[in-house]
C-alpha cells in the first residue's frame, strides 16, 4: 500500500463515523419533530371537522400550517448549527490527516471554519441550496396536512377518522399516517445534509491544496442498496475543482478521496521520508477495493465494532458477504432472522 491508499483507508474509517453521526442527527431532529404532535392533534380536536365551515376550515389549515413551521423551524435551526460545526470539524479532518499520514514534509494552506462553512452553504446538491431543501421540506410537510384535511373533508371523514389518517394506528406503531410520511422525508433530507456537508468541507479543503493534488476520486459504497449512477462513478478521479461530488442522489453514502501528486512532481527527494513510513507515491489512486474487502482486511475489533459481535463472526467465519445482513430496502436483518436465512453460515460460524 502506497501512501494515496493510506489516506483512503483512514477515509473509510472516518466515513463509518460520519454515517453514525448521520444516524445520531436524524434521530434527534425526528424526536423534534415528534414533539408537535399532540399540538395538532389537539388543534384538530377542538374542531368538528365534519361539519366545519370554509371560513373555520380555512383558519384551521393556517393553524396547522403555523404548528409545523414552528416545529421545522426549531429542528432545522438546530440541524444547521449540527452542520456548521461538521462543516468545521471536517476541515480540520483533513488538514490533520494530511500531516499525519503523507510520510514527507509538504506546505498545506489553510482554511478557516467561516470558509468551509460558507462553502457548505453555496455548494448546491440535486440544484438546491440546504437552504432551500429546508424550506421545502417544510412546505412539502404543510402541504401533504392540507391535503389531508381537505380530502378528509370531502370524503365526510370524521374527526376521528381524520386524526388516524395524520397520526397513523397504534397497530402498526404510528408509522402508518402523514406524520410518518413527513418525519421518513426530513430524516432522508437529514442525511443526505449531512453527506453533503461533510463533502463540501473536504471539497474546499482539497481546492485550497490543489497544488499537491492530482485529482479526487469516487469512493461508492458498493453494496445491494448501491444506485447505479454511484456505481458507474465508483473509482473514477475528476480533477479538482470539477466534475461531480457526492451526494449525487437522497441518501447518497458515496464520498471521495484526495490522488496526491508523485513525489517527483511534488519534487520531493523520497530519501527525506521520515524513518519507518511507507513513501511508496508515483501519483496511482488508491486500489479499488470495495467496502467489505476493506472490512476483511481489518482487525476483528473494527468488524465487531462495525457489524456487532455475532454479525461479525458471520462475517468472518461463515463468510457471509456483506449484503446478506439487509434486505432489499437496506433494513437490517435481526439475529433471529440471519438464522433462519443464513442456516449454513450460522452453522459454519459456530453461534
Amino acid at each position: 500500500m502506497g501512501t494515496n491508499d493510506d489516506i483512503a483507508d483512514a477515509l473509510t474509517r472516518h466515513q463509518i463515523g460520519l454515517q453514525r453521526l448521520s444516524s445520531a442527527t436524524v434521530r434527534r431532529i425526528v424526536a423534534l419533530l415528534r414533539r408537535v404532535d399532540a399540538r395538532l392533534v389537539e388543534r384538530l380536536l377542538s374542531e368538528d371537522i365534519s361539519a366545519i365551515s370554509r371560513g373555520r376550515q380555512e383558519a384551521l389549515l393556517r393553524d396547522v400550517r403555523r404548528i409545523l413551521e414552528d416545529a421545522y423551524e426549531n429542528a432545522t435551526g438546530a440541524l444547521r448549527a449540527d452542520l456548521d460545526e461538521l462543516a468545521r470539524y471536517e476541515g480540520e479532518y483533513q488538514g490533520e490527516l494530511f500531516r499525519r499520514v503523507i510520510p514527507v514534509r509538504l506546505e498545506y494552506a489553510s482554511i478557516s471554519g467561516d470558509q468551509l462553512v460558507a462553502a457548505v452553504n453555496s455548494r448546491p446538491f440535486q440544484g438546491k441550496l440546504l437552504r432551500e431543501w429546508f424550506a421545502e421540506l417544510t412546505a412539502a410537510a404543510a402541504r401533504r396536512m392540507r391535503d389531508a384535511i381537505r380530502m378528509g373533508i370531502v370524503e365526510g371523514r370524521t374527526t376521528d377518522q381524520m386524526i388516524r389518517d395524520i397520526r397513523g394506528t397504534r397497530a402498526n406503531g404510528f408509522r402508518d399516517g402523514i406524520l410518518d410520511v413527513n418525519r421518513r422525508h426530513a430524516a432522508a433530507a437529514v442525511q443526505t445534509a449531512v453527506n453533503h456537508t461533510a463533502n463540501a468541507a473536504r471539497n474546499a479543503y482539497y481546492e485550497a491544496n490543489r497544488d499537491i493534488l492530482k485529482g479526487i476520486q469516487w469512493v461508492s459504497t458498493l453494496d445491494s442498496r448501491t444506485t447505479l449512477i454511484c456505481a458507474s462513478r465508483d473509482g473514477k478521479v475528476y480533477e479538482v475543482g470539477k466534475g461531480p461530488r457526492p451526494p449525487a442522489h437522497v441518501n447518497c453514502r458515496s464520498t471521495t478521496t484526495p490522488v496526491l501528486k508523485s513525489w517527483r512532481e511534488l519534487g520531493v527527494d523520497v530519501d527525506d521520508a521520515a524513518p519507518g513510513t511507507r513513501a511508496s507515491m508515483n501519483g496511482q489512486v488508491a486500489a479499488g477495493v470495495t467496502y467489505e474487502e476493506w472490512l476483511r482486511r481489518q482487525p476483528e475489533s473494527v468488524q465487531e465494532d462495525v457489524l456487532g459481535v455475532a454479525k461479525a463472526r458471520l462475517f468472518r467465519d461463515g463468510g457471509l458477504r456483506i449484503d446478506r445482513f439487509v434486505d432489499r430496502q437496506g433494513e437490517a436483518y435481526t439475529l433471529e432472522e440471519l438464522r433462519r436465512r443464513e442456516a449454513d453460515a450460522w452453522a459454519a460460524a459456530a453461534l
